[in-house]
């Protein structure tokens, strides 16, 4: 806040228009979920998909109160986004088998970690070791597996005649309760 001085008192200065930033047009997709009083239109999909998005949360442990839990997850987390996103099909069962894969990639990461600090010849690290192999082990099947199932899917869905959201055609030809036209 910039302040001058009058006729010996302190004041505010309000900075001039010309000096104010530009405000950027809005988004016209994110315009397009609302209506015109800035609420949620019918039809928006800006809700859609949170229930799985809070199941692959817990899937990676993301709830967790523990810092090495927590960190883990966070790991987990930026794997599964990544393996995600290399997948032909995004469906549920996908994003299922992405989010166990990345969970055993983190924790396999973590394991091998925890091996070499506790000194790969001990006793303690060859444990550890032992589990970091067994977490590799599954998420090099689950890599396989989601690869797979999701390559599957994404053929079957091309082949399928596409329909569109039923819900949002069902609410367009029997509009809302409570909606007046």
């Amino acid at each position: 806040m910039t302040t001058e001085t009058s006729d010996g008192k302190a004041g505010t200065v309000l900075p001039r228009s010309g000096d104010l930033a530009t405000v950027p047009a809005p988004d016209p997709q994110r315009a397009a979920q609302r209506d015109v009083e800035g609420r949620f239109a019918t039809g928006n999909v800006v809700g859609r998909g949170k229930g799985w998005k809070r199941a692959v949360a817990k899937m990676l442990g993301r709830v967790a109160e523990d810092p090495v839990a927590a960190a883990v997850a966070a790991d987990a987390w930026k794997l599964y986004s990544a393996k995600i996103r290399e997948l032909p099909n995004d469906g549920a069962t996908a994003r299922g088998l992405a989010a166990l894969g990345a969970r055993a990639d983190a924790l396999a990461a973590f394991w091998h970690t925890q091996a070499a600090l506790l000194g790969l010849t001990t006793p303690e690290g060859k444990d550890a070791d032992d589990r970091a192999m067994r977490w590799g082990q599954r998420a090099e099947r689950l890599a396989v597996t989601a690869v797979d199932v999701s390559t599957k899917l994404a053929v079957a869905a091309r082949a399928r005649p596409s329909t569109g959201d039923a819900l949002t055609k069902w609410m367009g030809t029997h509009g809302t309760k409570g909606s007046e036209k």
